[in-house]
């Protein structure tokens, strides 16, 4: 049956109705297939950036235990947080995503005041975990030029500048427009796939002997000083705090919310790229993971090599050539990664934007005329990210620190609304074609509670004692800092005039378009 036989123009389009229905125009081009969008999500969580940069820093925090059970425990868990955000996904599909569930759940009593603080922290790991994925490819290009000129120093102010030389450009890719962020998609989708699988064989083929499987599955290792003599910490506490290497690679999977006002048929394929991107994140992760471990030749030398521990794992198991290219790929997904988290944070700050959340906010709200994309966002968000990479001038521990706040931030605006909507949103929601059944409040639960667990663990000193700025945890300072912004700048003036998001026009007022009819032929994803 067509629009005209069941009563709508010809032109109509359920995707524009729907936003219409939560107060929005079709001002973006929705120009993304539900692959595209899967492709955007898979880069934004980036499994290769997220393990290997940080696999030196899980051997020494629990060694092969945290590597692969830390995965598994750490990927069961992320499944319900995207499990419930999937659901919320499916009834609000806007480029606001996590920011104006967190509102419409709320409610007028709640919704103005967590939506502050949903938009700040979201905003916070977006651009946190930009800022530490395109560092972790710049140290790999340095690493890279150091493997073949010996005489080269790599040191943090060289990674720092390639860094910026990479987010620049990142940003002019996104200021192309739709066809090149739409090739971005489906290359970074073919790296990471592919150039996983790539870097998994030519370790396990390649390496001059493979690890035992007891040394794989059980062997502990603890290197942060918490163990040892006069401190004897439990090896658990150190397990937990090696737990940041793999949540650090499941986090960015709210990008497909963010791209919704820009795929087609975003009621649904926004939740299967949440969860999709999950599932193949945590598969090609834990064989990632298992490659890497078992392919580890000399344990301390791997781990105190200047290269870094992924880069002289793929050397000792693939030569100098092979390596190298091992080495590249990580740098190119790591690239990709900056691409596609440019574009998710440009969008939320967008939104947040257009409800008048951010000082000018009228000028940050226009959208390019040739790209219908918000343009001057994208490189605001580009400069803000390479702002956070200005502490890796003068530390070591940078990129730790900054995957810490990126974890933290991310998390926490993951939980906020899987938060009220079991509790004071309940009673209002509306479940859609995906949906949890009678499964989704204790779901949100396990979600809320193992963000809470994190949210401690993480801001803890990641070796004892601190002694200097190389073993300084900055993660507490940063979040610290955003807590005191967000809550004094909203007692103080925001909770004033800031009331969450603003309506731009009703159903009715959207030409051609009528409220949406359910019934007929509608596509439903529930868990029974």
């Amino acid at each position: 049956m067509d629009n005209n036989e069941k009563g709508h123009p010809a032109d109509y389009n359920e995707d524009e109705a729907r936003l219409a229905g939560l107060g929005y125009k079709q001002n973006m081009k929705r120009q993304f297939s539900g692959l595209q969008n899967f492709g955007f999500t898979l880069t934004n969580s980036s499994v290769l950036i997220g393990i290997v940069p940080l696999f030196g820093f899980g051997m020494a925090t629990g060694g092969p235990v945290v590597a692969i059970w830390g995965w598994i425990l750490v990927a069961f868990f992320v499944m319900f947080i995207g499990l419930g955000m999937a659901e919320i996904c499916s009834t609000f599909p806007t480029a606001g995503g996590l920011y104006f569930w967190t509102a419409k759940l709320g409610g007028p009593k709640w919704g103005p005041m967590f939506s502050w603080y949903e938009a700040w922290f979201n905003m916070l790991g977006q651009v946190a975990g930009c800022s530490g994925s395109v560092l972790a490819a710049a140290t790999f290009m340095n690493t890279l030029i150091a493997v073949w000129e010996p005489s080269y120093v790599a040191d943090g102010k060289k990674n720092f500048y390639i860094m910026a030389a990479m987010m620049l450009i990142a940003g002019v890719v996104n200021t192309a427009g739709g066809r090149a962020l739409k090739i971005a998609s489906l290359v970074s989708v073919f790296v990471h796939i592919f150039g996983t699988i790539a870097i998994i064989v030519v370790v396990l083929v390649g390496a001059p002997q493979l690890q035992s499987a007891k040394f794989v599955f059980t062997d502990f290792r603890d290197y942060t000083g918490y163990t040892t003599p006069p401190y004897h910490a439990s090896p658990v506490f150190v397990f937990m705090l090696g737990l940041l290497q793999s949540q650090w690679s499941m986090l960015g999977y709210d990008a497909s919310a963010h791209m919704s006002e820009e795929t087609e048929k975003s009621y649904v394929n926004g939740p299967r790229g949440i969860l999709l991107s999950i599932f193949a994140s945590v598969l090609i992760g834990l064989g990632l993971a298992l490659a890497m471990t078992f392919g580890i030749q000399d344990y301390d030398n791997t781990l105190s090599s200047a290269f870094g521990a992924g880069p002289q794992i793929f050397l000792d198991c693939a030569g100098k050539k092979g390596g190298s290219v091992l080495i590249f790929i990580i740098v190119f997904a790591g690239w990709l990664c900056g691409v596609a988290t440019v574009a998710a944070n440009s969008r939320m700050i967008y939104a947040f934007a257009r409800d008048g959340g951010l000082p000018f906010s009228p000028f940050w709200t226009v959208l390019n005329k040739r790209t219908q994309m918000p343009l001057r966002l994208v490189w605001l968000s580009v400069v803000i990210v390479i702002i956070l990479a200005l502490p890796s001038l003068g530390s070591t521990a940078t990129l730790s620190a900054i995957s810490g706040i990126s974890i933290i931030g991310f998390t926490t605006s993951y939980a906020i609304p899987i938060l009220l909507r079991i509790t004071v949103g309940s009673s209002t929601f509306v479940q859609r074609e995906f949906n949890l059944g009678r499964y989704s409040k204790p779901i949100g639960w396990v979600a809320v509670i193992w963000t809470a667990f994190i949210f401690v663990i993480f801001n803890m000193p990641q070796s004892w004692p601190v002694s200097n700025v190389n073993t300084f945890n900055f993660t507490p300072a940063a979040v610290g800092f955003l807590l005191v912004f967000t809550t004094l700048s909203w007692f103080f003036s925001a909770r004033n005039w800031f009331k969450g998001p603003i309506s731009e026009i009703a159903l009715l007022e959207l030409d051609g378009v009528v409220p949406v009819e359910r019934g007929e032929k509608e596509e439903v994803l529930e868990i029974k």
